[in-house]
């Protein structure tokens, strides 16, 4: 599969984000042959099996940097990405981009990494899903926050999946968009309050959300 990986880091943060340009159309099946994994994909659709092995080869290098070589991280529950001990991190992937960004855990801390990328929404699809991203509070904070209010919802559906991601290794289990709330969208920052206690996250919590946007695309990330 043809692809272009580079690497920067990310707007207002520290966090080194690792990025593969892919073109699915050239994946070929073999091209899996470096995913210890790769069974696991046998009954995937190709763009599916591309995208996966992208944003697998993000993580190679992600992890690289961090004196880890050639480990391509596994497919675990819940088919979350497998971190080699001490380390810990994020993948997303979306259109013909893959992204990986992986951080150090820090003993005695609860450390979490998340990455979402998202392609903005049209705003017919905004206003047909937004109920099942946003409570009545948040829609009404979006609608003034100075943003197209699809950019807005994007950004809220995409912080909310860089938060799961980030604190699904603590919580260990699924939870929805429900789970939290966007309380201030300020510049590229944005932040979010659980509404609910998860695994040893309280109630009332809050996580502070880095975004970057060329106007198509937005990514988002958590770093614990």
């Amino acid at each position: 599969m043809i692809c272009q990986l580079t690497y920067f880091d990310f707007p207002t943060t520290s966090q080194r984000v690792y990025r593969v340009d892919f073109d699915a159309s050239t994946f070929q099946p073999d091209d899996l042959l470096c995913l210890p994994h790769r069974e696991q994909l046998s009954g995937a659709v190709t763009k599916r099996r591309a995208e996966h092995l992208a944003g697998r080869i993000a993580a190679r290098e992600a992890l690289r940097f961090y004196g880890v070589q050639n480990y391509v991280p596994g497919i675990g529950l819940h088919r979350a990405p497998c971190w080699p001990p001490g380390l810990t991190g994020s993948i997303t992937h979306t259109g013909n981009v893959a992204l990986a960004t992986v951080m150090q855990d820090r003993q005695g801390e609860l450390c979490g990494v998340g990455i979402d990328t998202e392609i903005i929404m049209n705003a017919y699809d905004a206003q047909n899903i937004a109920e099942g991203v946003v409570n009545p509070a948040e829609r009404e904070l979006l609608h003034v926050c100075g943003l197209p209010f699809p950019t807005a919802l994007t950004l809220s559906f995409s912080a909310k999946e860089s938060l799961f991601k980030a604190l699904y290794r603590h919580v260990g289990r699924y939870f929805n968009f429900t789970a939290a709330e966007v309380v201030k969208i300020t510049g590229r920052q944005l932040a979010l309050r659980l509404v609910s206690p998860l695994g040893p996250f309280r109630e009332g919590d809050t996580f502070s959300v880095s975004w970057n946007s060329d106007g198509k695309q937005l990514t988002t990330l958590i770093s614990l």
